[in-house]
């Protein structure tokens, strides 16, 4: 099992990358019938990033494979390369994730 499977590698990449408010609250689903999720309250300064239950209210929803996620949230590119490639999935309010501004996570 890699380290991006665990949620705990997830959960520390999220506290790393979110640093910086976003006015909304984002969860972070994990593809293959999990109910854990990461959950991301960008309304607090500095958000506040936390293990979760699925089926939390979001604004924003995002859902793929483990290591998709942590492309996803370890910087910019990461993020853009996942969602255009469809591998990440985004449900709910768009203009949660234009508000973003990543921290590159190293």
């Amino acid at each position: 099992m890699s380290d991006a499977n665990t949620p705990n590698s997830l959960l520390a990449a999220a506290q790393k990358t979110f640093t910086e408010p976003f006015g909304g609250a984002i969860t972070l689903l994990v593809e293959g019938g999990s109910d854990k999720a990461i959950r991301i309250d960008g309304r607090k300064t500095p958000p506040v990033v936390s293990a979760a239950n699925a089926g939390g209210k979001a604004d924003c929803i995002w859902r793929a494979a483990p290591d998709i996620l942590l492309r996803a949230i370890s910087g910019e590119r990461g993020f853009e390369s996942v969602y255009v490639s469809g591998q990440l999935s985004i449900c709910g309010d768009m203009s949660v994730v234009a508000r973003l501004n990543l921290k590159q996570a190293k």
